[in-house]
């Protein structure tokens, strides 16, 4: 059993450097585009069809309210847009215009360039270890890890969310 918790332990070390490692690469391209962390990540998950306020807020685990803020900034530097819902005039989109696609797609381009330059060291059956290892770990903790119902595994945009220091305004 020694083994097997000194490869855990090995894995969650690799892992927490990996994480940094790529984080300092994004804090680079976001901080060269002139872009809070919080901005940089908004950017890079609105898709094609764009999302609300509150799917958004979901997906990046922010609460709407601290998300409205980004939101504003980015659309006051015309990287986004809001949209009425084609069918639904209640719901509004965030979508990216075509200068946050093209900053987007600039900034992935070099993060993609920094991960390229590191696979190429790698030889063939590690990289393919790799990527075959973490696809097998996604499929794995999406069925069942500990025998638990699958709407007990949290996903990423299922984290539980901090609670407020301060308390809510009662203004509207």
């Amino acid at each position: 059993m020694a083994r097997m918790e000194d490869e855990v332990g090995r894995f969650l070390d690799a892992w927490m450097q990996v994480r940094q490692v790529v984080q300092a690469a994004n804090f680079n391209q976001f901080r060269r585009a002139g872009l809070s962390a919080t901005q940089f990540m908004t950017l890079n998950v609105v898709p094609k069809e764009g999302l609300t306020l509150s799917e958004l807020a979901r997906k990046l685990n922010l609460s709407a309210a601290s998300l409205k803020i980004t939101i504003d900034s980015l659309a006051d530097r015309g990287l986004v847009v809001r949209k009425r819902h084609a069918t639904d005039a209640r719901k509004i989109h965030i979508l990216s215009t075509p200068k946050g696609k093209r900053l987007q797609n600039n900034a992935s381009g070099e993060f993609h360039a920094f991960m390229t330059a590191i696979f190429k060291v790698m030889s063939q059956g590690e990289r393919h270890g790799l990527v075959a290892g973490l696809e097998k770990m996604l499929r794995i903790a999406a069925q069942d890890v500990h025998r638990q119902p699958t709407s007990s595994i949290l996903r990423a945009g299922d984290a539980p969310r901090e609670k407020r220091n301060t308390p809510r305004s009662d203004r509207r």
